[in-house]
This record gives C-alpha cells, structure tokens and sequence, in this order.
C-alpha cells in the first residue's frame, strides 16, 4: 500500500475483517478479485458521503485463485479497481509503468527466477541505481506453494536468493 500511515492502517484492518468474513460464511477463502471489488465498493462510497473523507491509499492486491490462478489487482482511493499482469505504485509510477509495459507481453512464460529478475530490474530502472541484497525485500506469490497445499503460497526471498537475482541480472548486463 502508498499512501498516509493511519489510512494504510485502516485500510489493512479492513482487507483482514472482509478476508475473514468471507471465509467465515463461506468456508474458503475469499478470491482476490472478489476482495478488490469489495475494497474498491467501500472507497467509492466514501466519496459519496459529506461526513467522510477518502482513504489515501492506493493499494496493490496480489494472490492466487484456485479457478483464475495468479491475479494482481490496483484498487485507488475513488474506488477503481483494475487486473494488471505487471504493476506499479507510488512516486515514480509511470517510469515503473513504462519500464513494465515493455516487459509484459514475455512475462507469461517466465519463470519465477525470470519475473524477480525483471521486477528488480525495473527498480533499478526507476531509480537509476544498483542494489545490494541486504537493500531490498522481495515477496512472491506462487500459484504452486512449496508443500502441496493450497496454503502458504506467498513467501519472502532469503537474502541469498536475492543475491543469486542480482547476480543474474548483473551477468546479463555484462553479455
């Protein structure tokens, strides 16, 4: 999430209490592109009201849907919400956005390793510098988690994992 801390939050509370709601009266979890519709349904209603304010928060939803497999969804304080392959949010969105359009139409049939490298490569882009492991933090949401299950599909790279990215792209620069 972008956007003011106590807002962010808000926001996060609200993601959790809709997550387990929908869970509690429906016995699984809630897909994501369900989730962005309801987060999106709740900011623009509070466009509406005269005794409210928008939430400032520009959120990234990314999960795995048993039926649509991985999905990443952008939902805005107005309450748009839209998929997105490839997305970007915060200061330097369009650089990020540009960088990421060019890159998308190969990233279907990239592997992990591959998408990493390029999500990486497009922060260096934007920021126009080099990183080191300890720097950054890296997610991923796999559509097959490590153990078999449908859980724990999202995990954090170890710092050497990073560095093996690093790597790679600093060899692929070099050729």
């Amino acid at each position: 999430m972008i956007g003011y801390g106590p807002d962010i939050r808000a926001q996060v509370e609200r993601v959790r209490y809709e997550a387990s709601e929908f869970q509690y009266g429906n016995g699984y979890p809630i897909p994501v592109h369900v989730l962005a519709k309801r987060i999106a349904d709740i900011n623009q209603v509070y466009t509406q009201e005269a005794g409210s304010r928008a939430m400032c928060v520009t959120m990234l939803l990314v999960g795995v849907d048993d039926e649509k497999g991985a999905q990443t969804f952008k939902v805005d304080p107005a309450g748009h919400y839209l998929p997105y392959k490839a997305v970007a949010a915060g200061k330097s969105e369009a650089d990020a956005m540009n960088y990421l359009e060019k890159k998308v139409e190969t990233l279907g049939g990239l592997s992990e390793e591959k998408v990493v490298e390029t999500a990486i490569s497009a922060l260096q882009h934007v920021l126009s510098s080099d990183f080191k492991a300890n720097e950054i933090e890296i997610g991923v949401v796999n559509s097959a988690s490590p153990n078999g299950t449908s859980m724990n599909r999202f995990r954090m790279l170890r710092k050497d994992e990073i560095e093996a990215r690093l790597n790679a792209i600093s060899e692929a620069s070099d050729n």
